[in-house]
């Protein structure tokens, strides 16, 4: 039996108050209903081992939303069922409260008058109430009930036939956005509230700010800055620190208190100074800002001039704190190389070799003689790449790279999903066959044979999707033992021919750090350049990384061409450090 509840003066009266409470209700209901689901699924996706794919590729957070999408259409359909319920159960609390009013003595409740069920009638409708509609007001809880575990095995199960994220997810995702911050130093008062304003121009497609939807709320602020302290960024870790409580002191519902937020902000602070004092303001894994935050010790004789001044580093061996400022700046846009460097770089129209040349010329742009690498703009069109991303869509699997141990392993350093696809003769109009055909016309090199080129790799970044520095060359251990026969006959990865199959509105762009190029993502344009040396030795100049995604969705195709198909074409040079300079 429910009690019986009397009305104090600050409960709701009239209909529209009462609707709000129930509107809340309901939402409460909602939400632990959801926390119960997602937290049960999670469980189940740690267990699998299948976790920390999502947040790799645009792609599947799209799907991700369509996924929302019907988990919000179950929740509805929930809601109609169940809002009549909730409706008789507020009714009979309501009609209670009218014909019993109470009021406070000595901070005790008492009905106003006695003899409420002095009169026949009231006592008629007493008994009524406890007796008819106490089992239609059962009867409406219990399909309350049983509603809502309905919900809960629908979307568990819905769940387990589809892709939800995992904490994995969430935390790769915080980290993402904290190398975004880094990388383009975002104004953080900016972030915070949804806008990505960076400090200098990040593609030539989109040079104003972009807004979120909505905005950071503490919380979230203080959970990036614990990943960010986690992961050494401890400078950016006192920026989320000191955003979760600027946005702590203006919430009109609170998510962080300040007096959670403000412990995290001083032992930041401190390790913060520490690291600074013991270590310097960066390595591999840290950085600080160039001064303390404590006054006193900015005071020290050795801060005075603490600020680096940046001269760039190009053609030689950069530590890895070094190369990882080139490509930073790079990212951002700036530009490294002198205008002496650059205005030896030329366009041209590629239309010698064959019959296709001639009728439908490439249009190449030179980026860099040393290494040599080239832009041929508009190499497919928007129906081509559109084709390709489709294909590849749901094949798509994280990214793997080649680990310290040489074996292929998925991690930060490549925040991607991948899909690999073979030419054949019955593909979609045989558009990779002769997208391959073509990439041998441009290049005049083998690629279709299975000893010449790879497989394509179609690759969608997600959430700051990047790829570190690296090389596109794998043979790298002196030891012949550390490869099969296979990679031998082939040889190593003589070039990269890599295609955009999108725009992005800001950031992935390309770059080579020790050449000091950018390449700014175009979609149909492709990007060749010459891993190895005419000897088969590989070329270090060519290490190159891609810049974390700012906004929109970046793919890529690239075709690696391997070195012992193309001793025909291009003869080994006399000497180890010779270079090729063509196409």
């Amino acid at each position: 039996m429910i009690p019986p509840v009397g009305r104090s003066e600050k409960e709701p009266g009239n209909k529209d108050e009462w609707m709000v409470m129930l509107s809340a209700v309901v939402s409460l209901v909602v939400s632990l209903v959801l926390s119960l689901v997602l937290s049960v699924a999670s469980a189940q996706n740690f267990m699998s081992g299948g976790g920390g794919e999502i947040f790799s590729a645009t792609s599947k957070l799209e799907d991700l939303l369509s996924l929302e999408g019907e988990v919000v259409r179950m929740v509805d359909r929930y809601l109609q069922a169940t809002l009549s319920k909730v409706e008789l159960m507020t009714r009979y609390v309501q009609d209670f409260q009218r014909l019993r009013r109470i009021e406070e003595v000595e901070g005790r409740q008492r009905p106003v008058r006695s003899g409420a069920v002095d009169h026949p009638v009231d006592a008629y409708l007493l008994v009524k109430r406890l007796t008819v509609e106490w089992a239609s007001l059962e009867d409406a809880i219990t399909a309350h009930a049983n509603y809502t575990q309905e919900l809960v095995h629908r979307v568990v199960a819905f769940r387990e036939r589809t892709s939800f994220p995992v904490m994995e997810d969430l935390h790769g995702a915080a980290v993402a956005l904290v190398r975004l911050q880094d990388t383009y130093r975002l104004n953080m008062t900016s972030l915070s509230s949804g806008t990505l304003a960076p400090v200098t121009s990040v593609t030539a497609l989109h040079r104003g700010e972009l807004q979120s939807s909505k905005p950071l709320n503490a919380r979230d602020c203080l959970f990036l800055g614990k990943h960010a302290f986690n992961k050494g960024y401890y400078d950016k870790a006192i920026e989320w620190f000191e955003a979760a409580l600027e946005r702590s002191g203006s919430e009109e519902v609170l998510t962080a208190p300040k007096d959670e937020i403000e412990p995290f902000l001083e032992a930041a602070i401190k390790v913060h100074d520490d690291v600074l004092e013991k270590r310097g303001p960066r390595g591999t894994d840290w950085q600080t800002k160039t001064l303390p935050v404590d006054k006193t010790l900015a005071s020290k004789p050795k801060y005075l001039d603490a600020t680096p001044v940046f001269v760039p580093k190009l053609y030689q061996q950069q530590s890895d704190e070094e190369e990882e400022e080139h490509y930073n700046r790079l990212c951002r846009g700036e530009r490294l190389r002198t205008p002496e460097m650059e205005s030896r770089l030329s366009c041209r129209h590629v239309t010698a070799g064959t019959a296709y040349l001639t009728l439908m010329p490439l249009r190449l742009e030179e980026v860099s003689l040393d290494p040599y690498i080239v832009v041929f703009r508009d190499f497919l069109t928007e129906a081509q790449t559109e084709a390709i991303k489709s294909i590849a869509k749901p094949r798509l699997t994280a990214s793997r790279h080649r680990g310290p141990g040489g074996n292929f392993i998925s991690s930060m350093v490549r925040t991607s999903s991948t899909a690999w696809l073979r030419e054949s003769a019955d593909d979609r109009k045989k558009l990779l066959l002769n997208t391959t055909k073509k990439i041998e016309f441009a290049t005049g090199l083998h690629a279709l044979e299975s000893s010449a080129g790879e497989d394509y790799q179609v690759a969608n970044y997600g959430i700051g999707g990047l790829y570190v520095t690296h090389t596109d060359y794998l043979m790298i251990n002196p030891d012949p033992r550390a490869y099969s026969p296979w990679e031998h006959f082939m040889g190593d990865r003589y070039a990269t021919f890599m295609v955009y199959l999108s725009d992005v509105e800001a950031g992935g762009a390309t770059v080579f750090p020790r050449a000091g190029v950018t390449i700014w993502p175009k979609r149909g344009s492709a990007a060749f350049w010459w891993n190895l040396y005419r000897s088969g030795a590989g070329d270090e100049n060519t290490r190159h990384g891609a810049c974390p995604v700012l906004h929109g969705s970046k793919w890529i195709s690239n075709k690696w061409i391997h070195y012992n198909d193309q001793f025909k074409q291009y003869k080994c040079g006399v000497n180890t450090w010779d270079k090729q300079t063509v196409p």
